[in-house]
């Protein structure tokens, strides 16, 4: 860590004359960088400020952390807070190519469980048909989410983490669950408004590192 602070002082120093570059430009040149380096800081300490208060039980209001955060920052922390609404939704605002989805994995997921159950008996060809055929759907279902994704993106809103990247090596576990879902394979983390705001500081902070 000391380390870090020495090298950080060295660049700081550091601040060399341009090639035919006079006093008086060298001079406006380092009074920008000094004030766009104070800029950062201060807002540094802004926003550790409102960190603070948060985690001082204090209310935070959205157009102070529109004063602080970026616009994409500020959309990130809506965009966050709004999944969590339709968390709390449950099934009233579920779209149906979302309730269609769950459906369909839910029937690979019982089709798996028997290939299992296939295995353990001691059925070993019957057991590699059906893992064989949960493997096609698993990779027919991950393109119908995909597709539904593609014409509406508002519809991964309802995924509770990002779509896998290739079919070829998709698995059960690695398959999207629903925000509402109660599985136990689901990655949905329940938050307070409090905690978006939280997350989105500390996000903020950590850019200006």
């Amino acid at each position: 860590m000391a380390e870090k602070r020495e090298n950080r002082q060295k660049r700081l120093i550091d601040f060399k004359r341009m090639d035919d570059e006079t006093n008086a430009q060298l001079y406006a040149r380092g009074q920008r960088w000094v004030g766009a380096v104070d800029k950062r800081n201060k807002r540094y300490v802004a926003l550790a400020e409102l960190l603070e208060k948060l985690n001082h039980g204090k209310h935070i209001q959205n157009r102070t952390l529109q004063t602080h955060l970026t616009k994409e920052q500020f959309a990130a922390m809506e965009a966050a807070w709004a999944q969590q609404m339709l968390i709390r939704s449950g099934s009233k605002q579920k779209p149906a190519v979302i309730k269609q989805y769950e459906t369909l994995l839910n029937r690979v997921q019982l089709q798996d469980v028997k290939a299992k159950e296939l295995l353990k008996r001691g059925h070993l060809e019957g057991a590699k048909q059906l893992d064989d055929q949960v493997a096609a759907k698993l990779t027919a279902l991950l393109n119908f989410i995909r597709e539904a994704v593609s014409e509406d993106d508002t519809m991964e809103a309802w995924l509770d983490r990002p779509l896998p990247a290739s079919a070829a090596v998709v698995s059960l576990d690695a398959m999207p669950r629903c925000i509402t879902s109660t599985s136990k394979s689901s990655l949905v983390v329940r938050k307070t408004k409090t905690d978006i705001k939280w997350e989105a500081i500390q996000a903020a902070m950590r850019e200006l590192e």
